[in-house]
Protein backbone atom coordinates (compact mmCIF):
# COMPACT_ATOMS: atom_id res chain seq x y z
CA UNK A 1 0.00 0.00 0.00
CA UNK A 2 1.30 3.46 -0.89
CA UNK A 3 2.16 5.80 1.95
CA UNK A 4 0.17 8.88 0.94
CA UNK A 5 1.11 10.76 4.10
CA UNK A 6 4.82 11.11 3.44
CA UNK A 7 5.52 14.46 1.79
CA UNK A 8 7.93 14.72 -1.17
CA UNK A 9 10.45 16.93 0.68
CA UNK A 10 10.02 15.42 4.11
CA UNK A 11 13.41 15.32 5.83
CA UNK A 12 14.77 18.29 3.86
CA UNK A 13 15.76 21.28 6.02
CA UNK A 14 15.94 24.79 4.57
CA UNK A 15 17.49 27.84 6.22
CA UNK A 16 16.02 31.11 5.01
CA UNK A 17 17.83 34.45 5.09
CA UNK A 18 14.99 36.32 3.46
CA UNK A 19 12.71 39.31 3.65
CA UNK A 20 9.75 40.71 1.74
CA UNK A 21 8.45 38.43 -1.02
CA UNK A 22 10.51 36.39 -3.48
CA UNK A 23 12.67 34.51 -0.96
CA UNK A 24 9.94 33.85 1.61
CA UNK A 25 7.48 32.74 -1.08
CA UNK A 26 10.03 30.36 -2.60
CA UNK A 27 10.62 28.81 0.82
CA UNK A 28 6.89 28.69 1.52
CA UNK A 29 6.23 26.62 -1.61
CA UNK A 30 8.99 24.20 -0.69
CA UNK A 31 7.53 23.99 2.80
CA UNK A 32 4.17 22.97 1.33
CA UNK A 33 5.98 19.94 -0.10
CA UNK A 34 7.14 18.91 3.35
CA UNK A 35 10.46 20.71 3.85
CA UNK A 36 11.26 22.12 7.27
CA UNK A 37 11.86 25.88 6.97
CA UNK A 38 13.87 27.79 9.57
CA UNK A 39 13.67 31.52 8.94
CA UNK A 40 16.61 33.42 10.44
CA UNK A 41 15.41 36.93 11.31
CA UNK A 42 17.26 40.13 12.17
CA UNK A 43 16.86 41.22 15.83
CA UNK A 44 16.94 44.90 14.81
CA UNK A 45 14.89 44.83 11.61
CA UNK A 46 12.03 42.33 11.27
CA UNK A 47 11.00 41.00 7.86
CA UNK A 48 9.67 43.76 5.57
CA UNK A 49 6.14 42.36 5.58
CA UNK A 50 6.04 42.10 9.37
CA UNK A 51 6.15 45.91 9.31
CA UNK A 52 3.63 46.53 6.51
CA UNK A 53 -0.18 46.37 6.19
CA UNK A 54 -2.66 44.86 5.93
CA UNK A 55 -2.66 44.21 9.68
CA UNK A 56 -5.30 42.09 11.39
CA UNK A 57 -8.05 44.38 12.75
CA UNK A 58 -5.91 47.35 11.59
CA UNK A 59 -3.72 46.93 14.68
CA UNK A 60 -0.01 47.24 13.88
CA UNK A 61 2.37 44.58 15.15
CA UNK A 62 5.18 42.32 13.92
CA UNK A 63 2.90 39.29 14.28
CA UNK A 64 -0.22 40.79 12.68
CA UNK A 65 0.60 41.30 8.98
CA UNK A 66 -1.66 39.38 6.61
CA UNK A 67 0.88 39.27 3.78
CA UNK A 68 3.61 37.96 6.10
CA UNK A 69 1.19 35.34 7.37
CA UNK A 70 0.29 34.29 3.84
CA UNK A 71 3.81 33.44 2.68
CA UNK A 72 5.44 32.31 5.92
CA UNK A 73 2.99 29.75 7.25
CA UNK A 74 4.49 26.56 8.60
CA UNK A 75 7.95 28.06 9.12
CA UNK A 76 10.01 28.44 12.27
CA UNK A 77 11.37 31.87 13.23
CA UNK A 78 14.80 32.17 14.84
CA UNK A 79 16.28 35.56 15.76
CA UNK A 80 20.03 35.68 15.24
CA UNK A 81 22.32 38.66 14.58
CA UNK A 82 24.55 37.75 11.64
CA UNK A 83 26.97 40.53 12.63
CA UNK A 84 27.45 38.96 16.06
CA UNK A 85 30.25 36.36 16.02
CA UNK A 86 28.49 34.05 18.48
CA UNK A 87 25.24 34.15 16.53
CA UNK A 88 27.11 33.71 13.26
CA UNK A 89 28.73 30.58 14.66
CA UNK A 90 25.24 29.32 15.57
CA UNK A 91 24.06 29.98 12.02
CA UNK A 92 26.97 28.00 10.59
CA UNK A 93 26.12 25.07 12.85
CA UNK A 94 22.56 25.27 11.61
CA UNK A 95 23.68 25.27 7.98
CA UNK A 96 25.84 22.23 8.66
CA UNK A 97 22.73 20.16 9.42
CA UNK A 98 20.62 21.64 6.62
CA UNK A 99 20.19 20.96 2.91
CA UNK A 100 19.31 24.29 1.34
CA UNK A 101 19.96 27.97 1.99
CA UNK A 102 17.52 30.48 0.48
CA UNK A 103 18.33 34.18 0.38
CA UNK A 104 17.05 37.22 -1.46
CA UNK A 105 19.43 39.83 -0.12
CA UNK A 106 21.55 41.88 -2.52
CA UNK A 107 24.32 39.67 -4.00
CA UNK A 108 27.10 41.24 -1.90
CA UNK A 109 25.38 40.74 1.48
CA UNK A 110 25.86 37.04 2.20
CA UNK A 111 29.49 37.15 1.10
CA UNK A 112 30.19 40.16 3.33
CA UNK A 113 28.85 38.17 6.28
CA UNK A 114 31.06 35.18 5.55
CA UNK A 115 28.10 33.19 4.23
CA UNK A 116 28.78 33.24 0.50
CA UNK A 117 28.48 29.99 -1.44
CA UNK A 118 32.21 29.22 -1.28
CA UNK A 119 32.08 29.49 2.51
CA UNK A 120 28.88 27.47 2.77
CA UNK A 121 30.49 24.63 0.82
CA UNK A 122 33.23 24.46 3.45
CA UNK A 123 30.54 24.06 6.11
CA UNK A 124 28.36 21.62 4.12
CA UNK A 125 29.96 20.39 0.87
CA UNK A 126 26.64 19.34 -0.75
CA UNK A 127 24.70 22.47 0.24
CA UNK A 128 22.30 24.00 -2.28
CA UNK A 129 22.15 27.80 -2.22
CA UNK A 130 19.28 29.69 -3.85
CA UNK A 131 20.29 33.34 -4.24
CA UNK A 132 17.44 35.44 -5.62
CA UNK A 133 18.12 39.06 -6.45
CA UNK A 134 16.71 41.76 -8.65
CA UNK A 135 19.26 41.66 -11.43
CA UNK A 136 21.30 38.53 -10.71
CA UNK A 137 24.72 38.03 -9.14
CA UNK A 138 26.72 39.06 -12.22
CA UNK A 139 26.56 41.85 -14.79
CA UNK A 140 26.99 45.64 -14.57
CA UNK A 141 23.67 46.19 -12.76
CA UNK A 142 24.07 43.45 -10.16
CA UNK A 143 24.31 45.94 -7.27
CA UNK A 144 21.37 48.11 -8.34
CA UNK A 145 18.66 48.59 -5.74
CA UNK A 146 15.72 46.33 -6.58
CA UNK A 147 11.99 46.70 -6.02
CA UNK A 148 9.20 44.75 -7.69
CA UNK A 149 7.62 47.44 -9.87
CA UNK A 150 11.03 48.80 -10.85
CA UNK A 151 12.14 45.34 -11.96
CA UNK A 152 9.00 44.93 -14.05
CA UNK A 153 9.72 48.27 -15.74
CA UNK A 154 13.29 47.15 -16.46
CA UNK A 155 12.05 43.84 -17.86
CA UNK A 156 9.80 45.53 -20.43
CA UNK A 157 6.52 44.44 -18.85
CA UNK A 158 5.46 47.94 -17.80
CA UNK A 159 5.97 49.23 -21.35
CA UNK A 160 3.11 47.08 -22.66
CA UNK A 161 0.64 47.63 -19.80
CA UNK A 162 -1.91 50.43 -19.87
CA UNK A 163 -4.41 51.96 -22.24
CA UNK A 164 -3.76 52.47 -25.94
CA UNK A 165 -2.04 55.79 -26.52
CA UNK A 166 -1.52 56.30 -22.81
CA UNK A 167 1.55 56.09 -20.57
CA UNK A 168 2.94 52.78 -19.28
CA UNK A 169 1.25 51.45 -16.17
CA UNK A 170 2.38 49.25 -13.33
CA UNK A 171 0.78 45.90 -12.61
CA UNK A 172 -1.43 45.60 -9.53
CA UNK A 173 0.96 43.17 -7.86
CA UNK A 174 4.67 42.45 -7.95
CA UNK A 175 4.86 39.90 -10.75
CA UNK A 176 8.65 39.76 -10.53
CA UNK A 177 8.55 38.42 -6.98
CA UNK A 178 5.95 35.75 -7.67
CA UNK A 179 7.69 34.64 -10.87
CA UNK A 180 11.04 34.58 -9.11
CA UNK A 181 9.62 32.45 -6.31
CA UNK A 182 8.21 29.90 -8.76
CA UNK A 183 11.46 29.75 -10.74
CA UNK A 184 13.43 29.45 -7.51
CA UNK A 185 11.24 26.59 -6.30
CA UNK A 186 11.60 24.76 -9.62
CA UNK A 187 15.38 25.28 -9.72
CA UNK A 188 15.68 24.00 -6.16
CA UNK A 189 13.86 20.79 -7.03
CA UNK A 190 16.19 20.31 -10.01
CA UNK A 191 19.21 20.90 -7.78
CA UNK A 192 17.91 18.39 -5.23
CA UNK A 193 17.49 15.80 -7.97
CA UNK A 194 21.02 16.52 -9.24
CA UNK A 195 22.37 16.11 -5.72
CA UNK A 196 20.55 12.79 -5.39
CA UNK A 197 22.28 11.59 -8.59
CA UNK A 198 25.76 13.01 -7.94
CA UNK A 199 26.05 13.86 -4.27
CA UNK A 200 26.91 17.45 -5.22
CA UNK A 201 25.17 20.67 -4.28
CA UNK A 202 25.11 23.83 -6.37
CA UNK A 203 24.58 27.57 -6.46
CA UNK A 204 21.40 28.95 -8.03
CA UNK A 205 21.77 32.52 -9.29
CA UNK A 206 18.22 33.76 -9.79
CA UNK A 207 17.49 37.10 -11.50
CA UNK A 208 13.94 38.40 -11.02
CA UNK A 209 14.28 40.60 -14.11
CA UNK A 210 15.11 37.61 -16.29
CA UNK A 211 12.14 35.73 -14.86
CA UNK A 212 9.78 38.47 -16.06
CA UNK A 213 11.49 38.83 -19.46
CA UNK A 214 10.72 35.13 -19.88
CA UNK A 215 7.01 36.00 -19.58
CA UNK A 216 7.19 38.38 -22.54
CA UNK A 217 8.29 36.28 -25.53
CA UNK A 218 6.03 38.17 -27.96
CA UNK A 219 7.50 41.53 -26.90
CA UNK A 220 11.08 40.42 -27.48
CA UNK A 221 10.47 38.30 -30.57
CA UNK A 222 8.36 40.93 -32.34
CA UNK A 223 11.31 43.28 -32.10
CA UNK A 224 13.90 40.65 -33.03
CA UNK A 225 11.96 39.34 -36.03
CA UNK A 226 10.05 42.41 -37.21
CA UNK A 227 11.72 45.44 -35.69
CA UNK A 228 8.44 46.41 -34.01
CA UNK A 229 8.26 47.88 -30.53
CA UNK A 230 5.13 46.88 -28.67
CA UNK A 231 3.02 49.51 -26.95
CA UNK A 232 0.12 49.31 -24.48
CA UNK A 233 -3.08 47.87 -25.96
CA UNK A 234 -5.36 48.10 -22.94
CA UNK A 235 -7.58 45.03 -22.69
CA UNK A 236 -7.51 44.29 -26.39
CA UNK A 237 -5.79 41.34 -28.02
CA UNK A 238 -4.00 41.35 -31.36
CA UNK A 239 -5.80 38.27 -32.71
CA UNK A 240 -9.10 38.10 -30.79
CA UNK A 241 -12.16 40.34 -30.86
CA UNK A 242 -14.12 41.00 -28.81
CA UNK A 243 -11.53 40.74 -26.05
CA UNK A 244 -11.74 42.91 -22.97
CA UNK A 245 -13.65 43.98 -19.89
CA UNK A 246 -17.24 45.14 -20.17
CA UNK A 247 -19.32 47.07 -17.67
CA UNK A 248 -22.09 45.24 -15.85
CA UNK A 249 -25.01 45.97 -13.58
CA UNK A 250 -23.95 47.16 -10.15
CA UNK A 251 -21.40 49.52 -8.65
CA UNK A 252 -18.13 49.19 -10.57
CA UNK A 253 -18.85 45.64 -11.74
CA UNK A 254 -17.22 44.23 -14.86
CA UNK A 255 -16.92 41.00 -16.82
CA UNK A 256 -14.04 39.76 -18.98
CA UNK A 257 -14.94 38.19 -22.35
CA UNK A 258 -12.66 36.60 -24.94
CA UNK A 259 -13.85 35.34 -28.34
CA UNK A 260 -11.36 33.38 -30.43
CA UNK A 261 -13.24 31.61 -33.22
CA UNK A 262 -16.10 32.24 -35.61
CA UNK A 263 -18.11 29.59 -33.79
CA UNK A 264 -17.61 31.41 -30.49
CA UNK A 265 -18.66 34.67 -32.12
CA UNK A 266 -21.88 33.07 -33.32
CA UNK A 267 -22.50 31.71 -29.83
CA UNK A 268 -21.99 35.15 -28.34
CA UNK A 269 -24.43 36.67 -30.82
CA UNK A 270 -27.06 34.09 -29.92
CA UNK A 271 -26.50 34.63 -26.19
CA UNK A 272 -27.02 38.37 -26.73
CA UNK A 273 -30.19 37.55 -28.71
CA UNK A 274 -28.71 39.26 -31.75
CA UNK A 275 -28.34 36.36 -34.24
CA UNK A 276 -28.21 38.82 -37.16
CA UNK A 277 -24.75 39.94 -36.05
CA UNK A 278 -23.40 36.47 -36.85
CA UNK A 279 -24.30 37.10 -40.50
CA UNK A 280 -23.09 40.70 -40.57
CA UNK A 281 -20.33 41.02 -43.18
CA UNK A 282 -18.40 43.44 -40.94
CA UNK A 283 -17.89 40.72 -38.34
CA UNK A 284 -17.72 37.61 -40.52
CA UNK A 285 -14.17 36.56 -39.62
CA UNK A 286 -11.46 37.31 -37.09
CA UNK A 287 -9.62 39.88 -39.22
CA UNK A 288 -12.79 41.86 -39.87
CA UNK A 289 -13.79 41.77 -36.22
CA UNK A 290 -10.38 43.18 -35.31
CA UNK A 291 -10.96 45.99 -37.80
CA UNK A 292 -14.35 46.81 -36.23
CA UNK A 293 -13.51 46.47 -32.54
CA UNK A 294 -15.01 49.81 -31.54
CA UNK A 295 -18.39 48.80 -32.95
CA UNK A 296 -18.27 45.31 -31.44
CA UNK A 297 -17.31 46.59 -28.01
CA UNK A 298 -20.19 49.09 -28.04
CA UNK A 299 -22.64 46.31 -28.91
CA UNK A 300 -21.35 43.92 -26.24
CA UNK A 301 -21.22 46.64 -23.59
CA UNK A 302 -24.82 47.60 -24.35
CA UNK A 303 -25.79 44.00 -23.56
CA UNK A 304 -23.67 43.48 -20.43
CA UNK A 305 -24.64 46.73 -18.71
CA UNK A 306 -28.07 45.38 -17.76
CA UNK A 307 -26.76 42.06 -16.38
CA UNK A 308 -24.62 41.20 -13.38
CA UNK A 309 -21.11 39.94 -14.08
CA UNK A 310 -22.09 36.48 -12.84
CA UNK A 311 -25.15 36.41 -15.11
CA UNK A 312 -22.97 37.22 -18.12
CA UNK A 313 -20.51 34.51 -17.14
CA UNK A 314 -23.27 31.93 -16.70
CA UNK A 315 -24.90 32.71 -20.04
CA UNK A 316 -21.67 32.68 -22.02
CA UNK A 317 -20.12 29.68 -20.33
CA UNK A 318 -23.26 27.70 -21.22
CA UNK A 319 -22.48 28.28 -24.90
CA UNK A 320 -18.71 27.68 -24.46
CA UNK A 321 -17.58 31.28 -24.66
CA UNK A 322 -14.82 32.29 -22.22
CA UNK A 323 -16.17 34.80 -19.73
CA UNK A 324 -15.54 35.52 -16.08
CA UNK A 325 -16.31 38.21 -13.53
CA UNK A 326 -13.74 40.85 -12.63
CA UNK A 327 -13.70 39.99 -8.95
CA UNK A 328 -12.89 42.23 -6.02
CA UNK A 329 -11.03 40.89 -3.01
CA UNK A 330 -14.33 40.38 -1.20
CA UNK A 331 -15.78 38.41 -4.11
CA UNK A 332 -12.69 36.21 -4.42
CA UNK A 333 -12.88 35.39 -0.73
CA UNK A 334 -16.56 34.44 -0.92
CA UNK A 335 -16.49 32.70 -4.32
CA UNK A 336 -18.49 29.46 -4.26
CA UNK A 337 -16.08 27.62 -6.58
CA UNK A 338 -13.00 28.38 -4.46
CA UNK A 339 -14.97 27.50 -1.36
CA UNK A 340 -16.01 24.17 -2.85
CA UNK A 341 -12.36 23.39 -3.56
CA UNK A 342 -11.40 24.43 0.00
CA UNK A 343 -8.83 26.84 -1.35
CA UNK A 344 -8.78 28.96 1.78
CA UNK A 345 -7.10 27.39 4.79
CA UNK A 346 -7.58 28.51 8.39
CA UNK A 347 -5.09 28.37 11.24
CA UNK A 348 -5.40 29.55 14.81
CA UNK A 349 -3.00 32.39 15.68
CA UNK A 350 -2.25 33.48 19.26
CA UNK A 351 -2.49 37.20 18.42
CA UNK A 352 -4.95 37.46 15.54
CA UNK A 353 -7.21 34.49 16.20
CA UNK A 354 -8.43 32.08 13.54
CA UNK A 355 -7.84 33.47 10.06
CA UNK A 356 -8.35 32.10 6.56
CA UNK A 357 -5.65 32.65 3.95
CA UNK A 358 -5.09 31.35 0.40
CA UNK A 359 -4.00 27.73 0.35
CA UNK A 360 -2.15 25.45 -2.04
CA UNK A 361 -2.54 25.88 -5.78
CA UNK A 362 -1.67 22.38 -7.00
CA UNK A 363 -3.25 19.18 -5.78
CA UNK A 364 -1.21 15.98 -5.98
CA UNK A 365 -3.26 12.81 -5.56
CA UNK A 366 -0.66 10.78 -3.68
CA UNK A 367 1.40 13.47 -1.92
CA UNK A 368 -0.90 16.46 -1.45
CA UNK A 369 0.70 19.74 -0.49
CA UNK A 370 0.06 20.80 3.08
CA UNK A 371 0.21 24.04 5.03
CA UNK A 372 1.24 22.68 8.37
CA UNK A 373 0.83 25.64 10.69
CA UNK A 374 0.38 29.36 11.09
CA UNK A 375 3.12 31.89 10.33
CA UNK A 376 5.62 32.01 13.20
CA UNK A 377 5.68 34.70 15.84
CA UNK A 378 8.77 36.88 15.63
CA UNK A 379 11.58 34.76 17.12
CA UNK A 380 9.15 32.09 18.30
CA UNK A 381 11.56 29.19 17.70
CA UNK A 382 14.89 30.75 18.69
CA UNK A 383 15.21 28.76 21.90
CA UNK A 384 14.13 25.54 20.18
CA UNK A 385 16.80 25.96 17.48
CA UNK A 386 19.59 26.75 19.92
CA UNK A 387 18.69 24.59 22.91
CA UNK A 388 17.08 21.58 21.22
CA UNK A 389 17.83 21.26 17.51
CA UNK A 390 21.48 22.25 17.70
CA UNK A 391 21.98 20.63 21.10
CA UNK A 392 21.36 17.27 19.45
CA UNK A 393 24.22 17.92 17.03
CA UNK A 394 26.91 18.65 19.57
Amino acid sequence: MKNTRKMPLEGIRIVEFTTAWVGPECGYMLGQMGAEIIKVENPKLPDYWRRCPAFADDIRGVNRSGIFAGINRGKKSCILDLKNLSDLATVKRLIKISDIVVTNFAPRVMGSLGLGYDELKKIKPDIIMVAASGYGATGPDKECVAFGHVLEAYSGMTSVLGNRGGPPMQCGTTVSDHTGAIVGCFATLVALYYRMLTGEGQYIDLSEVEGVVGLLPEVVMDYVMNGRIRTPQGNRNEVMAPHGCFQCKGDDKWVAIAVKTNEEWRSLCLAMEKPELAEDERFSDGFLRLAHQDEIEAIVNDWTKDLTHLEVMERLQKVKVAAGPVYSGEEIYNDAHLRARRFFVAHEHPETGKRELPGVIARLSETPYQIKDKAPLYGEHTEWVINELLAEER
